[in-house]
């Protein structure tokens, strides 16, 4: 079978089984992104191992390319398009809203797991390099379905939910910078350098000029590019136009700032989001990323997981899990406690804040792809990432005894929310009101 036939056959195969995986998750009332990925461990080496079956065969190829490598390049599309998502979907004024408690929860609820699960992978033996990385990925935030959960509740516009969302939206831009400079030193950590101070002191100059020229550079252009696609005939020119940012800032952040790609995905995303088109962009991109590119990132995912590798590290596993949710909790109550909430609505803000979700994965994914971590590690965070999305809402429903907690509804505007995949235009509305 030719490679080309070979790709056809194994991208139908991969969105048919994610597709089917999402729709029995999401009956179960757990995020569609769980069953993709579930679908990818059962399609991997953990039960079927497609690529090693007489269908995919990987050194299969014309020109040396094989079908293994063209799927993962489709995926690391799919990462920069979702990052893209991630930062057009970002609402700011929501943030705003509730900033101080909301930067103080984010920054304990980066912190404490760094340090936590940095601590403890190197008492079991991982060198300081591998030890920082797990340690980042220990960083991530994914409310998806946090905020699926508040919405059942009737919460998701009490204080603690408005925190929550605003937490999460500065713990993904101070995970981001964290995860960028571990893969600007991933050089010299693979090298087993020492990594100086003069070093690390032009990463991070390099880094902060590529920042500060996005930033100075990037609302305008923005704005320039999508007043020359309006003089464009033909369909779809705003979304167009909104990829070639994309694809733009993801080379610049990486290739001149030595940052990871995702980063300027998620900047252009941000720039997007404050321009006229953005409604039209949000519309037109959501069936490319949910069809196509998000179902087979998720699934490329597990494709690389082998949960057999699970077995000779159990007590580790547990440990670092545990250390995921108390650290969330811990970390992010205090910054919430710190500010003036309640010791409830502040253990609601730490549990709010556990689900790594697909933030988790794709941080995951990239210090894998780096060989920062190795396959049996890799394993453990992707098992992490799944069990922190499903003990969440049990943890929550938990810190609600009885009585609501104080709402903000006057305060946010009044909008209600009932359907979870409205959730950001109407957060929209509350920006606008």
């Amino acid at each position: 079978m030719s490679t080309s036939l070979q790709i056809l056959l194994c991208v139908a195969v991969i969105i048919i089984s994610a597709k089917l995986a999402g729709a029995l998750t999401a009956r179960l009332g757990l995020p569609l992104v769980l069953g993709e990925l579930l679908a990818g461990v059962v399609l991997g080496p953990t039960i079927l191992n497609i690529w090693g079956s007489s269908w995919f065969i990987p050194g299969a190829a014309s020109g040396g390319v094989s079908v293994a490598v063209v799927f993962k390049v489709l995926a690391q599309i799919g990462v920069v398009l979702l990052m893209f998502v991630a930062g057009l979907e970002t609402d700011i004024a929501m943030m705003r809203s509730a900033v101080a408690p909301a930067f103080w929860a984010a920054t304990g609820g980066v912190i404490l797991p760094m340090v936590g699960g940095c601590l403890l992978s190197h008492k079991f033996g991982f060198t300081w390099p591998e030890a920082i990385f797990i340690g980042t990925i220990l960083t991530a935030t994914s409310v998806t379905i946090t905020a699926q959960t508040l919405m059942n509740l009737q919460q998701l516009r009490s204080r603690a939910g408005s925190t929550i969302l605003g937490a999460a939206v500065i713990d993904d831009v101070l995970g981001l910078i964290v995860l960028s400079l571990v893969i600007a030193l991933t050089p010299q950590i693979k090298s087993g350098e020492a990594i100086s101070l003069r070093s690390l002191l032009l990463t991070l100059g390099k880094m902060l000029l590529c920042l500060v020229t996005m930033f100075w550079w990037g609302p305008p252009v923005t704005r320039w590019v999508f007043r020359q696609a309006e003089k464009l005939h033909g369909h779809h020119k705003e979304v167009a136009a909104a990829l070639i940012l994309a694809f733009l800032l993801a080379f610049d952040a990486e290739w001149l700032g030595g940052m990871a790609a995702i980063t300027g995905a998620y900047l252009a995303g941000l720039f997007v989001a404050a321009t006229p088109a953005h409604a039209k962009v949000t519309q037109e991109i959501h069936p490319m990323i949910n069809a196509f590119f998000g179902p087979i990132f998720f699934v490329s995912i597990g494709l690389e997981v082998n949960a057999r590798h699970l077995a000779g590290g159990i007590g580790f596993f547990v440990l670092l899990l545990l250390i995921a949710i108390a650290g969330k909790i811990a970390g992010c109550g205090l910054g919430a406690f710190t500010t003036g909430f309640s010791k409830r609505e502040s253990l609601v803000v730490g549990v709010g804040m556990i689900p790594r979700g697909e933030v988790g994965l794709i941080t995951a994914s990239l210090g894998f792809a780096a060989g920062l971590v190795a396959s049996n590690v890799y394993a453990q965070v992707v098992i992490l990432v799944l069990m922190t999305t499903l003990i969440t809402p049990v943890l929550l429903r938990f810190a609600f005894p009885g009585r609501p907690i104080e709402s903000t509804v006057d305060s946010l505007g009044g909008v209600e929310i009932r359907d979870v995949d409205a959730m950001p235009s109407a957060l929209d509305g509350l920006a606008d009101a």
